[in-house]
């Protein structure tokens, strides 16, 4: 049985989605050489794994998807300003998605799901 506060809120499951779609689409900007997109395709796979567990109320893991985000959008940035029409227009997109993603994981109800999830709602700061 799950109670309201253990309930994952819609706005967690937008975000993840949000998340995996923006570093999806920054990783097709990242057509360099063969190293540089299979360390791309590399922090891809992991931002999702992440992603997913962070979807699971998981505290480390949202903040590890946060960070894998914006390392995604730095090395995928250079590649992408190689063709400023196709390639920065594109990254642009990739940043309106996964940014507002990132954002709604720090939300009120999402941190109320994160502390449900671990255990942690019924401590009062400082004790």
């Amino acid at each position: 049985m799950t109670t309201d506060a253990t309930r994952r809120p819609w706005s967690v499951t937008l975000a993840v989605v949000l998340v995996m779609l923006g570093t999806l689409v920054a990783a097709t900007t990242a057509a360099g050489p063969q190293g540089a997109a299979t360390l791309v395709l590399l922090l891809v796979a992991v931002c999702f794994w992440f992603a997913v567990r962070a979807g699971r109320g998981r505290r480390t893991d949202r903040t590890a998807v946060s960070c894998l985000t914006a390392a995604i959008l730095v090395v995928a940035a250079p590649f992408a300003l190689d063709d400023p029409l196709y390639g920065g227009t594109t990254l642009l997109f990739a940043t309106l998605l996964a940014v507002p993603g990132v954002v709604l994981l720090y939300r009120p109800a999402a941190e109320a799901y994160v502390r449900a999830r671990s255990g942690d709602g019924d401590v009062e700061p400082g004790e």
